[in-house]
């Protein structure tokens, strides 16, 4: 079983290479076959996965390379990883109980959270100014509470940042931390790719006395970004994708740390997608 799965993951990345290299990054699941040995039928279970991950298009015989599906900061994102980031939003979501408070970086996977706590009245505490699209969309409760922490405005990420940011959250103590990142692994722990943002998610982390709740897209498992937020130790739940890396995702298990990895919902509409999504 381990051995299969190794093999298709394999074959996958073979197929995204072969894309990456071809001149107008389109080839068709007849080439596709012949080269990784393997019936039509199973490539077109390869590009079915591969598209719901966002890093192609298969259509009419061929598979097409997707812009934007790789991570890295401050870049638009395709639909198909959107709705992924929507997916694990969702499901972090039912870890808040009515009145907690709750902490949301300026992950745009935490934020999605928020679209589903419209039945909850929480008090929401986040340097993620972004969360003015969930406000004028009515996403939350009309009972609940928004605290912004100010601070130094980050575009075009719309993130604060600073000492007033920080000198917010250590006034406060969260019952859940919704946490996003730009990487994650057992040996290197949370990470960023933003300096300036370390500090205040690391805060956030300490002033939690409930759950630690961490979202990450597969792209971000078993990935170091560049600036380190906190160990992996301090993590209570990751909420991640099918797509995440198997034998990564046994070794975090293993480590003690619950790991819930959701199906992404094929019916998420369009409308759903906040496209100012940066992370």
């Amino acid at each position: 079983m381990k051995n299969s799965a190794a093999l298709i993951t394999s074959r996958r990345s073979v197929i995204e290479e072969m894309l990456q290299q071809t001149p107008d990054h389109t080839l068709s699941v007849r080439s596709l076959a012949a080269h990784c040995c393997v019936s039509p039928m199973t490539i077109r279970r390869d590009l079915d996965a591969l598209e719901m991950m966002g890093v192609l298009t298969h259509k009419h015989g061929h598979a097409i390379l997707s812009e934007h599906y790789r991570f890295k900061d401050a870049t638009p994102t395709n639909s198909n990883i959107e709705k992924i980031k929507i997916t694990i939003g969702k499901m972090a979501a039912n870890f808040v109980r009515s009145k907690d408070t709750v902490f949301i970086n300026t992950s745009s996977t935490a934020l999605y959270a928020l679209d589903y706590l419209q039945n909850k009245r929480v008090n929401v505490v986040t340097n993620n100014l972004r969360i003015h699209g969930q406000i004028h969309r009515d996403s939350l409760n009309p009972a609940s509470t928004v605290i912004i922490t100010g601070g130094e405005l980050r575009l075009p990420k719309e993130a604060l940042t600073g000492e007033v940011a920080e000198a917010a959250v250590k006034r406060i103590i969260a019952d859940v931390a919704i946490i996003g990142c730009s990487g994650l692994s057992l040996k290197n722990g949370i990470t960023t790719s933003n300096a300036g943002e370390t500090n205040i998610n690391r805060l956030m982390i300490e002033h939690t006395k409930g759950k630690v709740i961490v979202v990450a897209d597969h792209r971000k498992i078993c990935h170091d970004s560049n600036f380190f937020v906190a160990a992996s130790t301090t993590i209570d739940v990751l909420v991640t994708d099918e797509f995440a890396d198997a034998q990564s995702i046994r070794d975090i298990e293993k480590a003690g740390i619950e790991v819930i990895q959701v199906t992404v919902g094929a019916r998420i509409s369009e409308r759903n997608i906040d496209n100012h999504a940066l992370e």
